[in-house]
């Protein structure tokens, strides 16, 4: 790759990472709209000025542009999931995550070996789906029959990084993919909107369901058609639902009880997952049947459990990324964010974007494109987690 061509791709990147659109870049520049599209199809060159001015709109130095190494490399998401997402915001998400495994590898952190299979059996058939999922759970370190503790720590124990991410992806919470064959699983943090915020049981299902989407759909273009799509959603939400949910334990839990709002809100506070999705669960194990299901979920939404269900279950965050940077001389973990983030030339506002679980501001939630503004107060201390907002003060679940 020839400097010219690294500027050009690595301006690509950075920019869609950052949500801007080619104008509102060289606006913010103060350059040409021209200059960012030539630059980027490698057509002309940037030169020192606008190349300075361009890497302060995106918060890097300008060494960044020119630093040696490939740019990385990354599998298509299914992307049809997200029809009802902008592009600019798909893209934020994917790009932001090439930035951030590219600033892994040249940094050169420790990862946990990827040990999650490529699933090589029938789609089509449930059974093996669910014997896939058994599998993972296993590789997981997950003793049989035994709930899920924390479902973001078991996909980082796979070799999987996790990140979070701002706002919502049209309806989904989530993206997967692999960068520089490196299984990557963004996540939506949750809000202190209330109307934003996101339940720890539908967060489970999100990492679950992306684990589903890496090992069942793994070398697989992203869908052709809108039927093609619903199929692998259908597939991976069955593995999340095995994953978290694993059919002989869960029957045994019910213990011959009635199908029941009552018995399925027992059974979420043991395994941290909703009453409605094991509505579902049980109609996929045939424990009901289509009219008892139907009749359960009548039930949930004149109980207004659509939005928020009994039984509160934690938010999940990883741990990976800031224990790894905690390692070393540096006294102070600030100080080594700072550090790492100077030796590659990415304002340190990456690495706290990449490290921030705690509930998003609900003006951050609710926006669709999400950029870095640089200055001086974007080197902020990491905020510390808080407690999401709830509207229903019922019993809290932990994860482990």
């Amino acid at each position: 790759m020839s400097e010219d061509t690294r500027v050009g791709d690595r301006l690509l990147r950075l920019r869609l990472g950052n949500g801007l659109g080619q104008q509102e870049l060289a606006e913010r520049a103060g350059i040409a709209a021209g200059s960012i599209s030539m630059a980027e199809r490698n057509l002309s060159w940037l030169d020192p000025r606008a190349l300075d001015a361009v890497a302060a709109v995106l918060d890097v130095t300008p060494a960044y542009f020119h630093r040696p190494g490939a740019e990385p490399t990354f599998t298509t998401p299914q992307l049809r999931a997200y029809a009802d997402a902008s592009q600019r915001t798909v893209d934020r998400v994917l790009h932001d995550s090439r930035t951030a495994l590219d600033a892994f590898a040249t940094l050169g952190l420790r990862r946990v070996v990827d040990t999650l299979p490529i699933f090589d059996g029938d789609p089509n058939d449930a059974d093996e789906i669910e014997r896939a999922a058994a599998d993972v759970r296993t590789l997981a370190g997950i003793k049989e029959g035994a709930r899920v503790g924390n479902a973001v720590r078991a996909a980082e124990r796979l070799g999987v990084v996790v990140l979070p991410m701002d706002s919502e992806l049209g309806r989904h919470l989530g993206m997967s993919l692999r960068i520089n064959d490196v299984p990557v699983i963004r996540v939506s943090r949750s809000s202190t909107s209330p109307e934003h915020a996101v339940p720890g049981d539908r967060q489970r299902v999100t990492v679950a369901h992306e684990l589903g989407h890496l090992v069942l759909h793994a070398g697989r273009s992203q869908p052709v058609s809108a039927p093609d799509a619903t199929r692998r959603e259908n597939e991976a939400h069955r593995f999340a639902s095995a994953f978290l949910a694993p059919g002989d334990a869960v029957i045994n839990d019910l213990a011959g009880a009635r199908v029941s709002l009552t018995a399925l809100t027992r059974l979420k506070e043991k395994w941290g997952f909703s009453v409605k999705a094991f509505v579902t669960r049980f109609r996929q194990l045939g424990v009901i049947d289509d009219d008892h299901a139907r009749s359960l979920f009548k039930q949930i939404s004149a109980r207004r459990w659509n939005k928020q269900e009994p039984i509160e279950v934690g938010n999940e965050s990883a741990v990976w990324l800031q224990k790894t940077l905690t390692q070393g001389t540096q006294p102070t973990f600030e100080r080594n964010v700072s550090a790492v983030s100077t030796s590659i030339g990415l304002s340190a506002a990456y690495f706290h974007r990449w490290l921030d679980w705690s509930p998003a501001a609900a003006s951050t939630a609710e926006a669709t494109v999400s950029v870095l503004t640089p200055r001086p107060s974007s080197r902020q201390q990491p905020t510390r987690p808080v407690a999401p907002v709830h509207r229903l003060p019922v019993r809290h679940v932990a994860n482990d």
